[in-house]
């Protein structure tokens, strides 16, 4: 979570780029006089926030088991793909293997020549050759009742084996169509089977989503890893480019557009700046915070860690102004000195800069004016 201070944020509008330089004069009475002079004035509106890489990503188990082998260690760089550790995969090693198994068995009867086909083979061939002996003998028998040399029971008798031994060379025939569309069956069922246990097995290598840098590694050789915990958290990777996340007060949300030039300070390289740029204004607003988020791009160093505090100062507008010092403004006048004179002249006043005042109307770059 972000972490702002309030009073940092109510100070977003922020001071002139460059010094005014103060220039004083007395004369006989002592007077001081400062000029007014055109100066280029940024108003920055402050941010808090961190920097986090732009892929950042926590490895998490997809199954339970105990930890084999861990081939990483922090810092180091992988690419998308990249074996990062392995989990025992036991039960699934050995369902993997008596699938296989049964695949083996099922294919080898369902190759051509097989014993298993040879002997369906066999019993529609011995059925075929029953029921031409039947036929040939019910022909001879038909003849034969027609001519009333044999009794109509003999005749009957005939006819009923040779109906038999069609049937029984049908079901010879089915029986071995049947076994092949079961074994087919049963490979496709088999190969969904093993690719299902494979696409299991490939759960327990656990390997890097994004290309990047192991930032942490939670977990050491001979852990169990249990994946339904809430503790299932097994490497943080990061890529090398960063991207800065600010939080800025509500009230300057129509200040912050894309593009705009932000100058950043990291809280773990102190004295050190960068600057970035605005990349996404989110403008949906923490209504207990009134504040929203700004995503920053910036080239920070790559030894700064995830995560790493930053303040951000974001640059609304920039622009030349006439400025004088907030002392020498009263109520819309000021006292300038002209010609050896002192002349009270009104002016039309913009907004202050700190110790400075931008003045809109009234006065030329040059004007001295009277301080009190």
């Amino acid at each position: 979570m972000l972490k702002v201070s309030v009073k940092k944020v109510s100070l977003a509008i922020l001071l002139v780029l460059g010094a005014v330089f103060l220039t004083v004069f007395l004369n006989n009475k002592e007077e001081r006089y400062a000029t007014a002079e055109e100066r280029e004035v940024n108003t920055l509106v402050y941010g808090s926030g961190y920097a986090r890489n732009k892929e950042y990503v926590l490895v998490k188990s997809e199954v339970s088991g105990y930890v084999n082998s861990v081939f990483v260690k922090e810092g180091d760089y992988v690419k998308k793909g990249q074996v990062l550790a392995s989990i025992h995969s036991g039960s699934t090693d050995e369902s993997i293997r008596e699938v296989s198994e049964r695949l083996n068995f099922v294919r080898e009867r369902l190759k051509q020549g097989s014993a298993y086909l040879v002997s369906l083979e066999s019993a529609i061939e011995s059925a075929k050759i029953n029921m031409e002996n039947a036929k040939k003998l019910y022909e001879r028998r038909e003849r034969l009742f027609s001519q009333g040399l044999i009794s109509k029971e003999a005749y009957e008798q005939s006819k009923l084996q040779y109906e038999t031994a069609q049937k029984e060379y049908e079901r010879a025939k089915k029986t071995y169509e049947d076994a092949v569309v079961s074994l087919n069956f049963e490979e496709r069922t088999l190969l969904a089977q093993r690719q299902r246990l494979m696409a299991e097995k490939e759960k327990y290598t656990i390997k890097s989503p994004v290309e990047g840098y192991v930032l942490k590694k939670f977990l050491n050789q001979g852990d169990y890893i249990n994946h339904v915990s809430q503790e299932n958290k097994l490497f943080s990777i990061g890529s090398r480019g960063w991207e800065v996340w600010l939080e800025v007060d509500e009230e300057y949300t129509g200040l912050i557009n894309e593009g705009q030039k932000v100058y950043l300070n990291v809280d773990a390289l102190p004295g050190k700046s960068f600057e970035g740029r605005v990349s996404q204004v989110i403008r949906e607003l923490d209504r207990t915070r009134k504040l929203i988020t700004v995503k920053v791009d910036a080239e920070l160093p790559f030894e700064i860690p995830s995560g790493a505090t930053v303040d951000g100062r974001i640059e609304v507008e920039k622009r030349r102004a006439l400025v004088i010092p907030v002392l020498a403004y009263s109520d819309g006048y000021v006292t300038v000195y002209r010609n050896g004179k002192k002349v009270k002249v009104q002016v039309k006043a913009g907004r202050v800069y700190g110790e400075f005042i931008e003045i809109k109307e009234g006065l030329r770059p040059g004007d001295r004016v009277l301080l009190p």
